[in-house]
């Protein structure tokens, strides 16, 4: 014999919450579990090169003659590497954007292609709109997350198509000296 409406919301009734409270949170609990691990499994159309790039996060910004942009040992800095420095540099596919969080002392790094045009089957490096919203000049998505160490689109097609930017890891070794490496 089955058991009947009455028994299940008995049994289900918890300090006070009723069968229609577990489903509902059952519900939700579910949906924000899928909403992550969707956000989680979002790859970049730009491919993961090896990558492999140091520098000294007190002088890059000078040697870069990037004064323009706040010095990567400042909170927020950022530099955009673009070019090689050394023969063993291994900068990714369009160069990297080096970003040191302004909430927190945690470095982030980015490769500059943006993903967007990337996929469209052209190259074009993203550059900074200000210091907290990288921005590509050719088809003007942007990623204003990246100091919250998110590659994720915030506007544009590159945000329409869910493109996010190609992430590094980047970790000090010393006090210093920022590492960049592939994830």
């Amino acid at each position: 014999m089955m058991p009947s409406l009455h028994w299940f919301v008995s049994r289900f009734s918890v300090r006070g919450l009723s069968l229609q409270h577990w489903l509902l949170f059952g519900c939700l609990s579910v949906s924000l579990f899928a909403a992550c691990t969707s956000v989680d499994a979002v790859e970049s159309p730009v491919p993961a090169y090896n990558v492999s790039y140091s520098c000294n996060i007190s002088t890059i910004n000078a040697a870069l003659e990037q004064n323009d942009l706040p010095n990567l040992d400042s909170q927020p800095g950022v530099v955009l590497i673009n070019k090689y420095q050394n023969v063993s540099d291994n900068i990714g596919v369009c160069g990297l954007l080096l970003y040191h969080a302004a909430t927190d002392d945690e470095f982030y790094a980015y490769d500059l292609a943006c993903p967007y045009c990337y996929r469209r089957g052209t190259l074009s490096a993203i550059g900074m709109k200000d210091p907290f919203i990288a921005r590509c000049p050719s088809c003007e998505s942007e990623f204003g997350a990246i100091q919250y160490g998110s590659p994720a689109p915030t506007a544009g097609p590159a945000n329409t198509e869910n493109f996010h930017l190609r992430q590094y890891r980047a970790r000090l070794t010393t006090y210093t000296t920022l590492v960049v490496t592939r994830k």
